[in-house]
């Protein structure tokens, strides 16, 4: 097994580094830049990789692994979409990322995470449904424009019902990292990692 841990001693940065491999081009990477702070005790870098299937952005992110201290505590993460994957696609994908990448899945896609800062749901959705669920809370809601001002305070909520729905396919009997498991998203995964730096 190779050493990720790569730095010498007395090379260390004052703080760790969080990558984020954004399978989106816009709407991840602007959300996530927002945590790209000096107050943030993580360094948060997003990397839109413009890849739709998880397979070849698991693979994107390995190549980024050894410039990182994994041991040292710096990490890496996967941020995709349901889309066209298939259950067996994102199982490959989870088996190949081993113990050194951290997989961040949304079913349908990352806007239920924007959504259930405004609103609990159980039912299932398609990405045009969501859509118009969340242009009913933000009303000229668009992939290109940045919303964070507007989310970051119902940061809580959000997190509180992710891990609900979370909760709701585990009881269930839901594999919650495949197909079947809309709606879900591991987001809240992200902050609260970002938080724990923070403590």
């Amino acid at each position: 097994m190779r050493d990720y841990s790569r730095r010498k001693r007395g090379q260390r940065p004052t703080r760790n580094k969080m990558l984020i491999i954004c399978e989106g081009e816009k709407t991840e990477p602007m959300y996530f830049e927002n945590y790209r702070t000096p107050q943030n005790n993580v360094d948060v870098i997003p990397i839109p990789s413009s890849r739709k299937d998880v397979g070849s952005i698991v693979k994107f992110a390995k190549k980024k692994v050894p410039d990182l201290d994994i041991n040292g505590g710096d990490s890496i993460w996967c941020v995709f979409d349901c889309d066209e994957n298939t259950d067996d696609s994102i199982s490959k994908a989870y088996r190949d990322a081993e113990r050194f990448i951290n997989m961040c899945f949304s079913n349908p896609s990352f806007e239920l995470w924007f959504l259930l800062h405004f609103s609990y749901t159980e039912a299932s959705l398609q990405n045009e449904g969501l859509i118009e669920l969340l242009k009913r809370q933000i009303a000229d809601y668009s992939k290109s424009r940045a919303y964070f001002q507007t989310l970051e305070p119902l940061t809580d909520t959000a997190v509180k019902n992710a891990k609900k729905l979370e909760k709701l396919h585990l009881d269930n009997g839901t594999d919650i990292n495949s197909t079947q498991s809309n709606p879900s998203t591991q987001v809240y995964r992200i902050i609260d990692a970002i938080r724990h730096f923070n403590k």
